[in-house]
């Protein structure tokens, strides 16, 4: 019962009254009909407080009183009480949204160069969502099987807004995998891993996050969970890196290509982009695009859609070079790099693979 009782209080916690305030109303639960030295004996709340917290809770509405000597006190009913809470909660959310829009400048901007902490398991599964859910072009994610499954109805309704997911799972229970891939093999690029590594997702190549995983802190000596936020432009490329590398690569393809690739897919993160038009074209399919980004040939720069025909691909032997040829319908013949790309014509921020089948 004691157990229940603290759990209970917790949640109230949660809905917005204050420790003192939830101790007291579940007593009133168990109680009944109760004075204020009987409410104070079994909530644990010093009597010297207990009439102030009672009127805080009939000022809230959640409690009601009968004048007598001694006064009583009962409780309204949870159903009841929980509505009014919500109510308030809700109302309260609204408010504070409305005040933290007026202390934001107008001319506010997300630091370009910024890295942040999160702590705890909940803390960055919230996170994670948050992420998914912002996602608008592409998303890669490593992690659990346990973790993904988490997260499974946010990536499944990134998949539904055509977020195009290249996804690695980390096998730790048979059964979770295969769920997984039941779910997800012909709705993603999908691979599987048989050794656990950081988990990592990348959302239109904008945001990442990292951390390790909850069975290697327990090994470490329990330590808090903790991640890495990554909104560094010039530290995302080689976090976006050491996924390509050191985990994309390595992976078990699993994912039937000809089936998932048979309809356009939009990419921010170019090296999968690359990696899929080499499939089709290798396929014999005939493969058109349409790109957005930066003509940056003979030190120019501007701004620039193309569509065309895609009619090559290179990857050099280290996988550190790679791009796409494009004949675009004007005729003219380009090389499409990736984000800080060099000897291309044309710096790609989004390009979708279109194949004529």
């Amino acid at each position: 019962m004691r157990e229940v009782r603290e759990k209970l209080v917790e949640q109230l916690v949660e809905l917005g009254l204050t420790l003192n305030e939830a101790k007291v109303y579940v007593a009133l639960i168990e109680l009944g009909t109760a004075t204020p030295s009987d409410i104070a004996t079994l909530s644990g709340v010093p009597v010297s407080k207990i009439y102030y917290i009672l009127s805080e809770l009939e000022r809230k509405g959640i409690a009601e009183s009968q004048q007598g000597k001694p006064k009583l006190y009962r409780a309204i009913e949870p159903s009841r009480a929980l509505k009014i809470l919500l109510e308030k909660y809700i109302e309260a959310r609204k408010k504070a949204m409305k005040l933290f829009n007026m202390l934001e400048s107008r001319e506010r901007r997300r630091d370009a160069r910024s890295m942040w902490i999160i702590r705890g398991r909940k803390n960055i599964l919230n996170r994670l969502r948050v992420i998914i859910r912002s996602s608008k072009i592409s998303l890669v994610a490593a992690s659990t099987d346990e973790v993904l499954s988490l997260l499974s109805r946010d990536l499944l309704d990134a998949i539904n807004r055509d977020v195009n997911i290249s996804m690695v799972i980390y096998r730790t229970i048979d059964k979770n995998t295969r769920l997984l891939l039941d779910r997800f093999k012909d709705k993603a690029v999908v691979k599987v891993r048989d050794m656990v590594a950081p988990s990592m997702l990348i959302a239109d190549d904008k945001v990442g996050i990292a951390y390790i995983m909850e069975a290697l802190y327990r090994a470490s000596g329990g330590a808090v969970e903790t991640a890495l936020l990554i909104e560094d432009e010039e530290f995302l490329p080689i976090f976006s890196s050491y996924f390509r590398f050191f985990i994309w690569y390595p992976s078990k393809l699993i994912t039937p290509l000809d089936e998932f690739l048979s309809r356009p897919r939009t990419y921010c993160v170019y090296y999968r982009a690359v990696e899929d038009a080499k499939y089709l074209l290798s396929k014999g399919v005939k493969l058109r695009a349409r790109v957005d980004g930066w003509y940056i040939a003979g030190g120019e720069r501007r701004r620039v859609s193309l569509e065309g025909d895609i009619v090559d691909t290179y990857e050099s032997e280290s996988r550190t070079v790679y791009n796409i040829t494009l004949v675009t319908d004007s005729g003219n013949k380009l090389l499409l790099g990736g984000k800080r790309c060099v000897i291309e014509d044309v710096e790609t921020e989004k390009i979708t693979l279109i194949p004529i089948l």
